[in-house]
């Protein structure tokens, strides 16, 4: 993916190797499905001296000269390249999650194999990153080594995941000057969508000020996060997730309940694991530009 942070191209020259871990011969034969094997283990080693963050082990798993080519056609050529890489990525290592999806291993000689596939990693507090890949293997004195990886965006790999807003699940209260909000999330039973209840209180008087549902969830007609809101005094509202940097911005547009339209632009960005702020901008009501709301705080209900 063009424009991707380097880290995620260090994540994605690991990833391609791990997904031979599910790879499916091409050939049938005994000595084939040997072969299958061998790299099957290859990357299951590789695998685990990621998870230590071993630079070094997992240099070993390429040739002297195996290189890396990202989409752009940035190399890293050899392997003592390769592991300074992974040393500099380690010292900043985020947590994260990598699942891999092998679409097919060709044997092309002996001792040369190609394996191709999707790769794609979750990082904590960024949205899933796919990206295709290609890895040549070649077999040097008895085992199996990556000679060239080479990765590329594809727009087929682009598509969202609303499990990217999991952390949302459970419930949240913003306790602001003037009122008191409280939402919660939780999946649908087939977790196609999250469903969001929320209450707004009056802290003046304690009066209800307004109670609604919100359901979030992918429209397959555009492959984007949207999200329809609806008021129990009759509102509705429609809004777009889309994720930038570190940040959710959600477009939003709803009718009020005696039929005036109205607008805005939301920022949500995630703080942890219990808590998140919001922003609101580019406010209008039925034209009229309204003033921001400024940074507000909002913190996880243990």
């Amino acid at each position: 993916m063009r424009n991707k942070p380097k880290w995620i191209a260090a994540i994605g020259l690991l990833g391609a190797v791990m997904a031979t871990i599910l790879v499916v011969s091409t050939a049938g034969e005994p000595a084939r499905k040997a072969d299958e094997a061998d790299i099957r283990k290859a990357a299951e080693a590789l695998a685990l001296a990621f998870e230590k963050g071993d630079p070094k082990a997992i240099g070993s798993f390429f040739t002297d000269e195996g290189e890396y080519v990202d989409d752009d056609g940035t190399t890293i050529h050899g392997r003592a390249a390769l592991e300074k890489a992974y040393t500099e990525f380690f010292a900043k290592r985020p947590e994260l999650k990598a699942e891999t999806k092998t679409d097919k291993v060709r044997f092309l000689s002996k001792d040369t194999a190609v394996e191709e596939g999707t790769f794609t990693v979750r990082a904590k507090d960024r949205p899933a990153d796919a990206t295709r890949y290609s890895a040549l293997y070649v077999r040097e004195d008895g085992r199996w080594r990556i000679a060239m990886l080479k990765e590329w965006g594809d727009e087929k790999t682009k598509q969202p995941d609303l499990q990217d807003l999991g952390w949302l699940i459970g419930a949240w209260e913003l306790d602001g000057p003037e009122q008191y909000a409280r939402t919660s999330y939780e999946w649908s039973e087939s977790k196609k969508f999250i469903v969001c209840k929320f209450t707004i209180t009056q802290k003046k008087d304690k009066a209800l000020f307004s109670t609604g549902t919100q359901v979030i969830g992918i429209d397959p007609a555009y492959g984007l996060i949207r999200g329809w809101t609806f008021s129990s005094d009759g509102g509705i509202g429609e809004a777009t997730w889309t994720h930038d940097g570190d940040r959710w911005v959600i477009d939003s547009h709803a009718t009020l309940a005696d039929g005036s339209a109205t607008s805005a632009v939301n920022h949500l960005t995630r703080a942890g694991d219990d808590g998140f702020t919001w922003r609101s901008v580019e406010r209008t009501l039925q034209g009229e530009r309204l003033p921001d709301i400024g940074t507000v705080k909002v913190r996880r209900i243990k």
